[in-house]
């Protein structure tokens, strides 16, 4: 990559990177605590982690460094990000679809962790990168003004890449892999290159991200999360949100003075 930064800057832009795993699996599956398969979760959130880190190389070097050193983004360069989403959602076909994970019902919400471990390595590598001094645009350098941006993609690529994995998860336990494997190659491509115009050439397109994520994240929440459940456990999920809704309203509607229970004491 051949940037020189100070080691305290570098871990900063790591542990910023890492923090969107904390921010999409509290926000993806808070509600689910204890019906789903922590450990297959967790496995598989490691496995996201080593793909973001090889697949962040392989951007560097197909994409980042010329169009850093030129400014100028050709054709071919879009392209091979779609091979790039494509190869992605393979490794994700081949990982979810063992049968250890199959027979668990784990594949969607292992996809959504291993989507969030491989979209903040991504997000890491792309702020060491914006944080170099000769970075091209404006806000290069270790500044307020790159940890924005970076912050910003940290929030938001690795939610998109969490929500097509649970996608990619769900649409296994539906036994109709294929179709959306090639589907969610194709989304990841055009992840990587809304990400990558966004902070080399047209910083605008970075305020797509947040109503994608925002819409993909209710989809996944309702219907490809929750899949990860057999009959009877989803039963007793969809029994426990109904209920902390109603105790929700019936605390939000509750007046100060009021009695909880019926009697007084």
């Amino acid at each position: 990559m051949g940037v020189g930064l100070p080691q305290y800057q570098v871990q900063i832009l790591i542990a910023l990177g890492l923090l969107g795993v904390y921010v999409g699996w509290r926000g993806g599956m808070q509600r689910m605590a204890g019906f789903y398969d922590m450990p297959s979760a967790t496995k598989h959130l490691a496995y996201g982690l080593i793909l973001g880190a090889f697949s962040a190389i392989f951007i560097d070097q197909l994409f980042i460094s010329t169009v850093a050193s030129t400014g100028v983004v050709y054709v071919e360069f879009i392209l091979l990000m779609f091979f790039i989403g494509l190869f992605q959602a393979l490794l994700f076909h081949f990982l979810l679809t063992r049968k250890g994970v199959r027979i668990l019902y784990a594949p969607p919400t292992s996809g959504w962790t291993m989507g969030l471990g491989m979209g903040a390595i991504q997000a890491s590598y792309l702020m060491i990168r914006m944080a170099d001094p000769q970075w091209p645009l404006w806000y290069s350098g270790f500044n307020l003004y790159m940890i924005g941006f970076g912050v910003w993609v940290t929030f938001f690529m690795p939610a998109l890449e969490a929500i097509i994995g649970s996608w990619q998860g769900s649409s296994i336990v539906e036994k109709k892999p294929i179709s959306v494997m090639w589907q969610a190659g194709i989304f990841r491509g055009f992840i990587l290159i809304l990400v990558l115009l966004g902070i080399t050439t047209q910083p605008i397109l970075l305020l797509i991200l947040p109503p994608a994520a925002l819409y993909g994240f209710s989809i996944a929440e309702k219907k490809w999360l929750p899949s990860a459940l057999i009959p009877s456990v989803r039963q007793e999920y969809e029994r426990t949100i109904r209920k902390s809704g109603e105790r929700a309203k019936s605390k939000a509607n509750r007046q100060l003075g009021e009695l909880v229970s019926g009697s007084e004491e």
